[in-house]
């Protein structure tokens, strides 16, 4: 499988503040003291050494996450990250309308929806693009956002074929060569889905927007099973602990409850993902260091990463 982010923040879309990047290179410049600026190598060099949270920028779109499985294209959710995958997709056999893509829909909520307005391909005819949900309102919802209170165009005007396809919750379905089972999870006020993939024997957990109220081994087990061996987990952690503790019932999880999913699970890669809007790049990279920091300490081997736009991981 093959994996890339369009889009990594929760609730709203987040453009970096112009405040944040003159902090950014002020930082730079504070260790480039001595560095020949005349010569390009050496700041090359000296970028590629530089921390993430200064050389790079998670992002500031909502969830799209694009899976590639053989040859088959899946989206996970369609928030604002799916306009820039559509540009991109228009490069490709979306562009002369001949692509195929099956989205998975986790739930309706603005930052999960908004992208598809803005998505290129779907204007393009005989384009074929497929949405899964368990939800019974999903074709509703994108018809609801494009209202013309809301919207100037109607979802109507998409030249593509679109289709919405129920397909049941707890259970397996195939579509395509890909196995999918959408597990329900607490998320405010009608749940979220999670999915997992398996695909020639390579799995991955879609897991947004979902909150653990019961941390013991009861309330987690099934979550334990779902999540179970899987080669990449993508992760809701949102919140740092304290905050999920003060934020409880806002549907949303922390780093470190990730990483113990993740250890108790035997994932082998853990992605922090649906970072939100208010934490900035060294707040959410301090996640990933807590995350780090526990699942070595109880001596797991699982590799975690911050999901940021752009980020591609292959296995």
């Amino acid at each position: 499988m093959k994996v890339k982010f369009w889009g990594t923040r929760g609730s709203i879309p987040t453009p970096i503040s112009p405040a944040a990047i003159e902090d950014k290179i002020r930082q730079a410049l504070r260790g480039a003291v001595g560095l020949d600026l005349s010569n390009e190598a050496a700041i090359e060099s000296y970028i590629q050494r530089l921390p993430d949270t200064v050389r790079r920028t998670i992002g500031g779109n909502t969830a799209c996450v694009e899976v590639r499985a053989g040859q088959q294209l899946l989206v996970f959710d369609a928030g604002t990250g799916l306009r820039v995958l559509g540009n991109e997709l228009m490069k490709t056999e979306f562009g002369q309308g001949q692509g195929q893509a099956d989205f998975f829909v986790s739930h309706t909520h603005w930052d999960h929806i908004q992208g598809l307005p803005f998505f290129t391909p779907g204007f393009v005819p005989g384009n074929r693009l497929t949405f899964h949900s368990p939800h019974d309102n999903l074709q509703e919802a994108f018809i609801g956002q494009q209202a013309d209170t809301y919207f100037p165009v109607p979802l109507s005007i998409l030249r593509a074929n679109i289709q919405f396809e129920h397909i049941p919750a707890q259970t397996w379905s195939h579509i395509g060569d890909v196995q999918v089972y959408p597990l329900k999870v607490p998320h405010p006020l009608h749940g979220s889905y999670n999915y997992r993939i398996e695909h020639n024997g390579q799995s991955l957990v879609y897991a947004t927007d979902s909150e653990y109220k019961d941390m013991s081994q009861t309330g987690t087990q099934s979550f334990i099973e779902f999540f179970r061996d899987v080669d990449l987990l993508i992760f809701d952690a949102q919140y740092t602990l304290s905050d999920a503790l003060d934020k409880a019932g806002w549907g949303h999880s922390s780093p470190l409850s990730g990483a113990e999913f993740a250890y108790r699970a035997g994932v082998r890669r853990l992605a922090l993902f649906h970072h939100d809007p208010m934490a900035d790049d060294q707040t959410v990279y301090t996640g990933l260091k807590q995350a780090e920091t526990y699942l070595a300490k109880r001596g797991s081997t699982c590799q975690v990463m911050v999901a940021s736009e752009g980020l591609e991981i292959e296995w």
